[in-house]
């Protein structure tokens, strides 16, 4: 008899992790070749996209790691590869310092805050220049090489003070006689001070040398522009967002860089830069820069079905028996997890036995210990389940033992959603037949598991199912579940 648990069944989380809203502009700094892009028309962000909850008093905005409903990137499974980076350099950051520029929550304004600098932006913002020249900045990429289809720059609040044009360029810095962490910081000058004080300093810029030094240690690799001179428009609501397609010839002549330079023309701000696309797999020193070995994870290729657990193809995260650090509709997002809060996770299981032992037959902890979540597929269901990836990202020490999958058709009018979640595992019921779909399989730490076509743990797949149940044993997190197949409804 398999053993699960039901508790803290309500919508909050109380240990979940949450962003608490951060000001970068209000810390110590304010104490006493040539391509052009193809562009797609630009829209504005509604206020409905941006999350706001209330805890503990404190206001916590939601991490834009997916691109918004109102993106034509929207629906693509992809992350923002300037999520966590690092700049490196900047010519000058009086205003507001160029950290703010790869954050992922969204822009703040308070209208009447003002530091010795000037009014306080959420953004990259320099001082209106007034020697020769133009500002920029270079940026590292904190995933290890990148693949960009897309580029999102965000002028929000920027009213009369945005940057009135910008290009993007990008470069493979890959030194295989280096080490990864010392490769990426070290050839940019101040790079390492910058990094080890935790950002630029408001209210600073680079002098004259400073930036010639710069200059020089960039010339020593090649920069492909992703995005010319392009004009930007000011951030009001209905011209904040600007969203550029990057060419599929220039896409690949620059799959694999490490980072990428900003430039400003000729001085001004930018909210927020995201660059929406795939990240490869390590550099080696076994590897060089044209001869590396990327490692694309199987969710990021194209596939001939649909992902029908997908939240934009109408799936839904119903229930689960657990939900101490995350809910079952984290499961179903688009794109890559940001982190372990962007999961469904359990809390370890307190019955659990003192000493675990394998199942000498299964190679597999022997104990029916687990926990459950329902997931109900969109476009009415599968008619036939064609692929299955279970992914464990960012789960490095907390991944569950194993996990099995068992679906049912709810199709009958008569069997709601509340029925279906009703019938936990183990229990027998005359309306609802839940069948295995995925057999009991061992999952590793922050990777994805895939099983398709000839696998034998994938069983039962040409039957319609319209809901699937997530078994995890005994307990632990998964970022991503993905369920494809033919859909009922198209």
């Amino acid at each position: 008899m398999q053993t699960f648990r039901e508790q803290n069944t309500n919508n909050t989380c109380p240990n979940e992790s949450h962003n608490e809203a951060s000001f970068d502009t209000l810390d110590d700094s304010c104490a006493p070749g040539r391509f052009n892009p193809i562009p797609l028309k630009i829209q504005s962000i509604e206020n409905e996209d941006v999350e706001i909850t209330c805890i503990s008093g404190q206001l916590s905005d939601a991490l834009n790691i997916s691109p918004t409903k109102t993106s034509p990137f929207y629906g693509k499974n992809c992350k923002n590869l300037v999520s966590n980076s690092h700049v490196l350099f900047a010519t000058d950051e009086w205003f507001a310092r160029c950290d703010n520029l790869v954050k992922d929550t969204s822009p703040v304004f308070v209208p009447d805050l003002y530091c010795p600098e000037g009014k306080v932006m959420d953004g990259w913002e320099t001082r209106r220049r007034r020697v020769a020249g133009h500002d920029w900045c270079v940026i590292a990429l904190n995933s290890l090489r990148g693949d960009v289809f897309g580029i999102e720059l965000d002028t929000a609040h920027f009213t009369g003070n945005q940057t009135p044009r910008v290009s993007i360029e990008v470069a493979n810095c890959y030194n295989e006689k280096i080490d990864e962490e010392e490769w990426k910081f070290t050839w940019m000058p101040g790079a390492v001070t910058r990094l080890a004080r935790g950002g630029g300093i408001q209210g600073t810029g680079k002098s004259p040398k400073e930036i010639e030094r710069a200059q020089k240690a960039c010339e020593r690799f090649t920069w492909v522009e992703i995005l010319s001179m392009t004009v930007l428009q000011p951030g009001y609501e209905e011209t904040r967002m600007h969203y550029f397609s990057v060419p599929e010839e220039v896409r690949e002549t620059t799959k694999g860089f490490t980072h990428i330079r900003v430039n400003y023309f000729p001085d001004g701000g930018v909210a927020r830069m995201k660059l929406w696309g795939i990240t490869f797999g390590e550099n080696t020193h076994e590897s060089s820069p044209t001869k590396e070995v990327f490692n694309v994870p199987p969710s990021f290729k194209p596939y001939a079905d649909p992902e029908l657990s997908c939240e934009i193809y109408g799936g839904q995260g119903l229930s689960c028996s657990n939900k101490h650090y995350g809910v079952p509709a984290n499961l179903i997002r688009q794109g890559e997890g940001k982190d372990m809060g962007d999961g469904w996770e359990t809390a370890r299981h307190p019955d659990r036995p003192p000493v675990l032992i394998k199942d000498p037959k299964t190679d597999l902890i022997d104990s029916p210990l687990l926990d459950w979540a329902v997931i109900k597929l969109g476009l009415g269901g599968a008619k036939s389940v064609s692929r299955i990836i279970l992914d464990t990202k960012h789960f490095k020490g907390n991944f569950p033992e194993s996990v099995s999958i068992e679906g049912c058709d709810a199709s009958c009018e008569k069997i709601s959603d509340d029925m279906v979640c009703a019938v936990k595992p183990g229990m027998d019921d005359d309306r609802l037949n839940w069948i295995p779909l995925l057999k009991r399989s061992r999952m590793g730490p922050d990777r994805e598991h895939l099983f398709e076509g000839k696998s034998l743990a994938l069983v039962n797949a040409t039957n319609h199912i319209t809901h699937i149940r997530v078994s995890i044993f005994p307990d632990g997190g998964l970022s991503r579940v993905r369920i494809y197949g033919t859909p009922v409804n198209m």
